[in-house]
């Protein structure tokens, strides 16, 4: 495999300070504390940056897009009793940035993700995922299935089967044409900030309801150094115009191969795959449940946190016999 480069963070830069401050006003408006670790990738040198809140059974989280972790945060309240580790991927949520065109896509997730639960003295344990983190982590549960005792899926997870990011992402991956897209993308100020949920399915009375502090995150970190070479590469390392690149697609034969019991919750509104992809995906996989959320879009604990914590909460409980088990 490829050896990825870093590209490293300033602490005193002050996008850096900035978007750390947004990411702790959003933590205070929900009332929770939390701690900042960082975890070497020894073989890329890459600092991947976890945040933990609460205490009990471990939970990993996995998020989507980049990478970045605090749009989980309006979530953490309705997972009650858990030990809540937040890995923010690299290229995302202040964790160092990465051209992802100078790894295998496939093998840096499963290294990455192997190498948290073991600098976290993690032997097992379930993990909770969004987009292309869902991606990462079905990945990881096929190749390392004794590390993964659940998985709870929330928006369409990533280039399943005939899923994919929405036609505007996809143009990002034209030769001369992405770039341009992408710095048309990056918000201008916090006011702003959301507008890219309208395209992801979001409806004007959901996004109306986030907190200012959730959406100057997003335009904090959006904003921060490397984040739109991260964003970029991962885009052109794993898709097409017209899709997945098939090396990258996880298919109905890998899908049959995942033995964990795994929860799929899409919303109705999601622009990454319809409700009938989401059940076919669903139908594949041994041991799955399958709901839905009126209206949601591909952040549907965003639209409903109350009913999308307590399907996590009682997935989970349901699929304790075998928990995380620190080393």
């Amino acid at each position: 495999m490829l050896n990825a480069a870093p590209l490293t963070l300033d602490d005193n830069d002050p996008r850096v300070t900035s978007a750390e401050a947004a990411e702790k006003q959003l933590y205070d408006f929900y009332g929770i504390s939390y701690v900042v670790r960082y975890i070497l990738l020894p073989r890329h040198g890459i600092k991947v940056r976890i945040t933990e809140t609460g205490a009990g059974a471990p939970v990993v989280i996995v998020p989507g897009n980049t990478g970045d972790g605090f749009p989980f945060i309006p979530l953490l309240p309705h997972l009650p009793g858990r030990r809540i580790i937040t890995i923010n991927r690299p290229g995302g949520g202040l964790s160092e940035g990465m051209d992802h065109a100078t790894v295998d896509f496939h093998d840096f997730a499963v290294e990455t993700l192997t190498t948290v639960f073991d600098a976290l003295g993690l032997d097992r344990g379930p993990i909770v995922a969004h987009s292309m983190g869902g991606h990462w982590s079905q990945w990881f549960a096929i190749a390392r299935p004794e590390r993964v005792t659940a998985l709870a899926l929330l928006g369409v997870p990533g280039n399943v089967l005939t899923s994919r990011p929405t036609f505007l992402l996809r143009m990002t991956t034209v030769p001369g044409l992405g770039k341009s897209i992408g710095r048309l993308s990056v918000p201008k100020n916090a006011r702003t900030a959301l507008n890219g949920l309208k395209i992801t399915g979001h409806s004007a009375e959901s996004i109306a309801r986030q907190p200012a502090a959730l959406a100057d995150s997003y335009y904090r970190f959006a904003n921060l150094p490397n984040y739109l070479t991260s964003t970029l590469s991962l885009m052109t390392s794993v898709n097409r115009l017209c899709g997945s690149k098939p090396r990258y697609r996880i298919t109905a034969e890998q899908l049959v191969t995942i033995t964990q019991p795994v929860l799929y919750l899409w919303g109705t509104n999601d622009p990454f795959g319809s409700v009938e992809t989401g059940r076919k995906i669903a139908s594949f996989v041994p041991d799955s449940e399958f709901h839905t959320l009126a209206g949601g879009g591909h952040l549907p604990w965003l639209d409903d946190p109350e009913y999308a914590g307590r399907l996590v909460t009682d997935f989970l409980a349901r699929n304790r016999a075998v928990e995380g088990v620190s080393k």
